[in-house]
């Protein structure tokens, strides 16, 4: 997940000499390896979550789908889905939705039910979903039990084949993860943390209508028919939209 005031700083920075739009199209910045949200396909389209909200979002600012180029360089882009910072950041709109960091094991290891139940067990994780568990388990706990990853995609091979004994990913991206591999893996525990979505913009008047863009995204129903077409695993989990900050 991209992370922290400075993402928003190099945004504003970028947009102020640029501008929203520029050359007539929108650059959308998008989280790369994260499956269920983002995921590259073969033709070099974009699917996933997040790319469907950003797609409504485009529609609803003026332009059509062929005018928006996805780019994994938050600097370069004039929105960044899936943006999320330290409480009273400026330009972030949203959330469009309100998930948690999760536990993924492989479906017949019943030994871990809890995140507590991680303590002696090898995990994989990004340094930013690794957080919660290395707060509790300390330092050498990261030492010797934790691959850290840069991207979660990066993890499925290793809990596929026993080299690691779970996944700590947001749970989108988990069930992304687990669709892969069909009926090998499965949640487990309760969640770790408590995770918002949004969508960074340059000013307070594209915030404003990003935001009022995700607000028609709820009233329609197109946010509920993204996510079981894009979630679906998790759908009983996202049965309404967040309120809008």
């Amino acid at each position: 997940m991209w992370r922290g005031g400075a993402l928003i700083g190099v945004l504003a920075a970028a947009l102020l000499t640029s501008g929203c739009g520029n050359g007539g199209t929108l650059v959308v910045g998008v989280r790369p390896g994260q499956p269920g949200l983002v995921t590259r396909l073969p033709d070099g389209r974009y699917s996933g979550f997040d790319i469907q909200v950003a797609r409504y979002v485009a529609r609803a600012l003026g332009y059509r789908d062929d005018q928006i180029v996805y780019t994994l360089d938050p600097s370069r882009a004039d929105l960044v889905v899936g943006a999320t910072g330290p409480a009273g950041s400026r330009h972030v709109a949203g959330p469009y939705l309100v998930t948690s960091t999760d536990i993924l094991v492989r479906a017949g290891d019943l030994s871990v039910r809890r995140p507590r139940d991680l303590a002696r067990k090898r995990v994989c994780a990004t340094r930013e979903s690794a957080e919660p568990l290395v707060r509790r388990f300390g330092a050498r706990w990261r030492q010797f039990f934790l691959a850290e990853a840069n991207l979660p995609a990066a993890c499925a091979p290793l809990l596929a084949s026993g080299r690691t004994d779970a996944i700590v990913a947001d749970a989108p991206v988990l069930a992304g993860l687990s669709a892969q591999y069909p009926g090998r893996f499965r949640f487990s525990g309760r969640p770790l943390a408590t995770e918002e979505y949004g969508i960074a913009a340059g000013t307070p008047a594209l915030r404003d209508q990003v935001e009022d863009a995700l607000r028609r995204m709820f009233e329609d129903g197109t946010w509920k028919r993204t996510v079981i077409d894009q979630l679906g695993p998790l759908a009983t989990r996202y049965t309404a939209p967040p309120s809008l900050d």
